[in-house]
């Protein structure tokens, strides 16, 4: 394995990744790797806007690890919890706009629904996404939803371009999730 590390840096390297993290998420880790983010963008002089973007899609995604991840495990100090597993990838892409891209495994039976809710999205324009996302901070979340239910609104909103997704199934009962934001 050492001796592909080198390989797999150039590779990541070579695609823009400015981050990438693989593990337990907790929210203490959602704080940390936002603010690191945050930082090594500002170190670089980026936007305002473009900072604000990709740490509220970074903290969105992550938090739906944290929250809907079907990859779970408590952790030995109590004072973190239950964390989830998952994985975070922040880069650039030839245009030099920044991408947000996340992975986890989710629940099979939850498949069809997200990806009904992606698909409504990905259809939206901007004035529409505006609309629906006042629309849905009028409304209750749906029961399914451990937050606020507008998460993905709001990731749609601050992205360029439609979100990118795809569930792999891994077996009868888990999927694997993978979506990718490009901030505007």
């Amino acid at each position: 394995m050492a001796s592909n590390l080198y390989k797999y840096y150039e590779e990541m390297r070579g695609k823009g990744t400015i981050l990438y993290f693989n593990g337990p998420v907790s929210q203490a880790v959602v704080e940390g790797l936002a603010e690191l983010m945050r930082e090594k963008m500002r170190a670089e002089d980026a936007g305002m806007d473009s900072v604000q973007r990709v740490f509220s899609i970074l903290v969105e995604q992550m938090q739906n690890i944290v929250r809907y991840s079907s990859e779970r495990h408590n952790h030995a100090t109590a004072s973190l919890g239950e964390m989830a597993h998952g994985q975070v990838v922040v880069g650039r892409e030839s245009d030099g706009s920044f991408f947000v891209a996340c992975g986890n495994k989710v629940r099979a039976e939850d498949v069809d629904r997200l990806t009904s809710q992606l698909e409504t999205l990905r259809a939206m324009g901007r004035n529409d996404l505006k609309a629906y996302y006042r629309e849905r901070r009028r409304s209750r979340p749906g029961e399914e939803s451990k937050g606020a239910g507008l998460g993905f609104i709001e990731m749609a909103r601050k992205s360029s371009r439609p979100m990118d997704y795809d569930f792999v199934p891994l077996d009868c009962e888990t999927s694997f999730f993978s979506m990718k934001v490009v901030a505007q």
